[in-house]
């Protein structure tokens, strides 16, 4: 069956009446006022807080990213495919990157790291699939 706008028009305008009828009718607006209020104060926190959590997130997939990196180069080790000088590389490189800066302060350093390691990461991986 087609979805006619007729039908649709007068679905949504019963489901206002007994929006409407369930709230009070004279409450109506001022509950209505109140949600848009509350919804816009959420939102201003949730984007008040987002550089902390953007921080978060970038430590936290720096940190999975380097675990990643040394399970693959730990398995490219296993099967005869040279890592060690990498892994060296990469962990004193990621270490002087991240060392001394604020757990508060945003900074590049995390940014500058996570790529890092991506990248180590992604090397080891091709290095893996080309080995026998």
């Amino acid at each position: 069956m087609r979805r006619s706008p007729i039908w649709l028009a007068w679905a949504a305008g019963l489901f206002l009446a007994a929006l409407v009828y369930a709230i009070g009718p004279d409450r109506f607006m001022v509950r209505l006022i109140d949600n848009v209020h509350q919804l816009a104060w959420r939102l201003g926190e949730i984007l008040a807080d987002l550089p902390a959590l953007t921080l978060d997130a970038v430590r936290a997939l720096t940190i999975g990213l380097y675990a990643t990196f040394m399970a693959l180069a730990f398995a490219v080790s296993r099967r005869g495919g040279h890592a060690r000088a990498v892994v060296i590389v990469v962990t004193v490189l990621l270490v002087f990157t991240v060392s001394g800066v604020d757990p508060g302060e945003s900074s590049p350093r995390w940014t500058a790291a996570l790529l890092l390691v991506g990248f180590a990461a992604l090397s080891m991986t091709s290095r893996l699939r080309r080995l026998p």
